[in-house]
């Protein structure tokens, strides 16, 4: 169906969308589709998707070659979508999966220092190589696999900051749960994963954009028979096996957060304060495991 020269216009504002197809419209086929279900045929194609739409759902929706996608964003509108907690993390993954991000417009005001900050900004929240964008790895869990959830860039440029934060010592749940919303104060977006000393066998995950999501995953690969390990995805097993502790075994913190002016120092202290203390650590997992749960639902959600 597809040929290398298709392009894909995804975002959640029709009227930015628009616009860039507007401009890339000539010379191709503009088609515009209502669901993914069916997709138009023939080379050259401009396809422009429902704003809900994110791009590895394109992909995988895409017969034959996978097509180039770019993920249309009004500069006037991008920090108020990030805190949005309807929309934020969907804009969030739009930016993230995309080959391409448009900033269409200019920022209110017009100001070049402001349209500058919004560059970074997107930067940082996708900050993938190009050889690795569109291989549909989730930037959640990119941790499991090795990969990298955010770039260490704690000194604002044009304001924006971003930080990684990375231990193997578990979470005691009820000091991280209680310092949830000072750790997301002015972040404009984080995600990772994460596990809980309650329960240790458990991959949680991490998503804020506007709301705070956690949730479970998966389990850890330590108590994983060694002849079900070729059921796991071969890369997240190579990523275990070279960074495997003969303690923790694969279990990890791996956490990225991007906003502007907020202190990357408190946060990361504040995150090590919730770890385990040594005396803690050493009772061991039977102690752990009756340790308070507030993250006792399947899914938590909170508002930042």
């Amino acid at each position: 169906m597809s040929t290398s020269t298709d392009v894909v216009l995804c975002g959640y504002f029709p009227h930015a969308t628009a616009e860039v197809a507007r401009r890339m419209a000539a010379g191709r086929r503009v088609v515009l589709v209502d669901d993914l279900t069916v997709l138009p045929d023939g080379p050259g194609l401009l396809v422009v998707v429902p704003d809900d739409c994110e791009p590895d759902q394109v992909r995988a929706a895409w017969p034959g070659e996978p097509p180039r996608v770019i993920t249309v964003v009004p500069a006037d509108l991008l920090l108020d979508a990030l805190s949005d907690e309807r929309i934020g993390d969907l804009v969030s993954r739009q930016i993230e999966q995309a080959d391409t991000v448009a900033l269409e417009g200019a920022p209110d005001g017009g100001d070049e220092w402001e349209a500058e900050q919004l560059r970074v900004l997107v930067h940082r929240i996708a900050p993938w190589g190009p050889a690795e964008r569109g291989r549909r790895v989730d930037a959640i869990t990119r941790g499991l696999r090795g990969r990298a959830v955010g770039i260490h860039e704690p000194l604002p440029s044009y304001g924006v900051v971003s930080c990684v934060f990375h231990a193997r010592r578990p979470f005691h749940p009820g000091r991280l749960h209680d310092a949830l919303d000072e750790v997301t104060e002015g972040v404009l977006r984080s995600r990772g994963h994460f596990w809980l000393a309650s329960r240790p066998d458990i991959v949680w995950t991490w998503e804020s954009s506007g709301g705070l999501t956690l949730g479970p995953h998966s389990g850890w690969l330590g108590p994983l028979p060694a002849d079900l390990w070729h059921e796991v995805d071969p890369e997240r097993c190579l990523a275990a096996g070279v960074e495997w502790d003969p303690y923790y075994e694969d279990r990890h913190q791996h956490l990225a957060f991007i906003g502007l002016d907020f202190d990357p120092v408190h946060l990361h202290r504040t995150l090590a304060t919730c770890l385990l203390t040594d005396d803690e650590l050493s009772r061991g997992e039977q102690v752990w495991r009756t340790y308070p749960d507030p993250f006792s639902e399947r899914t938590v959600t909170r508002r930042t």
